[in-house]
């Protein structure tokens, strides 16, 4: 249970890091931080430590993906709160996963990059 908890705090830190756009923003998580969650000897800074590394190797995959034009492409303004996200994604992971059991077996990142796409998707550009 302690690591669901934790892996739910790195998922909104994520977010919200995620929803911050502009650039001269503090970082929410910086390589400082970054090198001593993964200097800790016990199993919950291990854990955190791999929990975002592998969410940030994820996220440039969807990233990428999103950038081909393979799938859309959210558009996450500073304004949206870390706990909007969550509630967002995880009201549609429950409903997914209980209309069809067997989604568990699926890329969670890619599911949190359809989510977000649908729920906040960008807006066109004008037509010239």
């Amino acid at each position: 249970m302690k690591s669901t908890a934790l892996f739910a705090t790195l998922c909104s830190a994520l977010l919200a890091g995620a929803a911050a756009s502009a650039p001269q923003e503090e970082p929410a998580m910086t390589m400082g931080d970054l090198q001593q969650l993964c200097l800790g000897t016990d199993h919950v800074s291990k854990n955190a430590c791999r929990i975002y590394i592998l969410g940030v190797t994820q996220g440039l995959a969807v990233g990428l993906a999103m950038a081909d034009g393979r799938s859309g492409r959210p558009c996450v303004t500073g304004a949206t709160s870390a706990e909007a996200l969550e509630s967002t994604l995880k009201a549609r992971l429950d409903a997914d996963l209980e209309a069809a059991p067997a989604h568990r077996d699926r890329d969670a990142a890619r599911f949190i990059g359809s989510v977000l796409a649908r729920a906040f998707p960008c807006s066109k550009p004008p037509a010239q």
